[in-house]
């Protein structure tokens, strides 16, 4: 553990991402690094209108700063970013060999888990450094 530099915990406005912020600041707090929450806004793949996208990022950035709240009363340092595109490749892209990804386990099946794809499982699959699942 002693050479990860950050923690990146993606998440979405749900109990389950206020959850594995909970437990990813608190990780943070404990090896004394920062941690980074992101939100990959992918409304613009359906979304044609640009007052429907800015509803969305402002609801986005509203649950970042929520989230940000909930980390630092832990006492980590946190830092939030919102991103546009495929959520999976986004969080990927943005992770480099030294972080840890911790993120909250899909909850998508069926139809949804086929058409939307499950983002945990391709971000194990592709990361470049470790990732912890949080059920």
């Amino acid at each position: 553990m002693q050479n990860i530099k950050r923690i990146v915990i993606p998440v979405d406005n749900s109990e389950n991402s206020k959850d594995t912020v909970r437990k990813g600041a608190f990780l943070a707090k404990l090896l004394g690094i920062n941690a980074k929450l992101i939100s990959v806004n992918d409304t613009h793949q359906f979304i044609a209108s640009v007052v429907l996208e800015e509803k969305f990022k402002k609801e986005a950035t509203a649950f970042l700063e929520n989230f940000k709240k909930i980390g630092e009363e832990l006492g980590a340092k946190i830092e939030i970013e919102l991103i546009s595109g495929n959520p999976a490749e986004e969080i990927v892209k943005y992770a480099k060999e030294d972080d840890l990804i911790i993120m909250a386990n899909s909850c998508k099946k069926g139809f949804n888990r086929f058409f939307l794809g499950n983002v945990p499982e391709e971000v194990v699959r592709n990361a470049p450094c470790s990732v912890l699942i949080v059920k």
